[in-house]
């Protein structure tokens, strides 16, 4: 009988470990139960108790977690970062804006946008308008609502814009990505991976798999990059 390790991962790369998780089961003979939550979300079910194996989440709340003693300091991994993008319906027309004027045109010209209130890339976003200057002329048209639902928002027409990882506006039909937040302005959304120490040690062997460059391509479809742990 296989092993059975409980997951926890975050709502942006949902898509993305389910495509994942059958590779994953087949080279290591485990059986994955995920967890999906927000990012914010997942430091407070773990530091509540809930039993875990292995967690993906932001690098500010794995080292908090390490350091509390909820995690293995030993294990920790760089997984992906993932770019903080604009959403909107339909088909790609054009070049994808990638610069700071072009997306404060965009989001100044939108009449409405959604974005994940309780999120990473909600925070985030709310950040960088501050720092653009456009918290006055841009939040007064910008919502926010739950996990996982801006895009969704886009696709079925309730919103204009999304404002969302990159990786769930590539993962929801109808809608494309229209612009990516330049690298300067720091919007990039990193995640680490990690065990439980009390965990089967067959856990490392999952996280090794999925931090192997030879699914590299294939994040990088989703909107992941690599980056090295500092």
């Amino acid at each position: 009988m296989s092993t059975t390790l409980r997951m926890f991962i975050p709502t942006a790369i949902r898509a993305v470990m389910e495509h994942l998780t059958p590779r994953v089961e087949a080279a290591t003979g485990v059986r994955l139960i995920q967890e999906v939550e927000l990012n914010p979300l997942i430091p407070e079910r773990l530091r509540a108790g809930e039993r875990y194996d292995i967690g993906l989440t932001n690098p500010p709340y794995a080292k908090a977690l390490i350091d509390d003693g909820f995690a293995d300091g030993g294990s920790h991994r760089a997984f992906g970062r993932v770019s903080l993008a604009v959403a909107r319906k339909g088909r790609t027309h054009g070049q994808m804006i990638a610069d700071s004027h072009g997306i404060e045109v965009l989001l100044r010209s939108a009449k409405s946008i959604a974005y994940t209130g309780a999120g990473t890339s909600g925070r985030t976003y709310l950040d960088v308008m501050e720092r653009m200057g456009l918290t006055d002329s841009v939040l007064p048209q910008s919502h926010a609502m739950s996990g996982g639902v801006p895009a969704a928002s886009v696709a079925t027409g309730e919103y204009e814009l999304a404002i969302a990882p990159l990786t769930t506006v590539i993962a929801t039909p109808g809608v494309v990505p229209v612009a990516v937040f330049p690298e300067h302005l720091g919007t990039q959304i990193d995640m680490f991976i990690f065990r439980n120490a009390a965990s089967p040690n067959i856990a490392s062997e999952v996280i090794e798999f999925l931090t192997d460059h030879d699914i590299d391509d294939k994040l990088a479809v989703a909107g992941i990059a690599r980056f090295e742990l500092i």
